[in-house]
């Protein structure tokens, strides 16, 4: 059998039942439309108010959507305090640190707070292991202040 180096292999040449492109502003009063603490996830079916497919990636994704709500709820500045240390809130109160520092420094704390002391001793073994000799001597340094600080209370 001899084939034709002519013959047009595309099943389907015309384009017939083809998705079209919606455009930014119909995106836009789609998303509108909705409550407005629904994240992209939720337009796309995986989230927590909606398990519905209504937008694709790729159109969630686009620049210059605006959703109503990113993410998780910011924890009031409140919940931040409890869990950061007296250093940390005077740094920021003095405005040598911004919030979102703050915010950080308090989330790692809490974590490491709630972590076992077995997983804290490894991670501190961890973390101290590629220290240089400076880094040591003012380790050193930081501990015996530390120690220091301890007696007197």
């Amino acid at each position: 059998m001899i084939m034709k180096s002519s013959e047009n292999y595309n099943r389907n040449p015309n384009g017939y039942n083809q998705w079209g492109t919606r455009s930014d502003e119909e995106l836009q009063k789609l998303i509108n439309r909705y409550p407005k603490n629904w994240t992209k996830k939720d337009f796309r079916g995986e989230g927590k108010n909606n398990q519905k497919k209504i937008l694709t990636r790729n159109e969630t994704e686009r620049p210059g959507l605006f959703f109503g709500k990113r993410g998780k709820s910011r924890q009031s500045l409140k919940d931040v305090y409890k869990y950061s240390t007296q250093e940390s809130i005077l740094e920021f109160e003095k405005k040598l640190i911004d919030e979102e520092t703050l915010r950080n420094r308090a989330r790692t704390k809490k974590q490491r707070d709630l972590m076992p002391n077995y997983k804290k001793r490894a991670l501190y073994k961890r973390r101290h292991a590629n220290l240089t000799e400076s880094e040591l001597e003012l380790k050193r340094q930081r501990d015996k202040i530390y120690k220091e600080s301890l007696k007197v209370n």
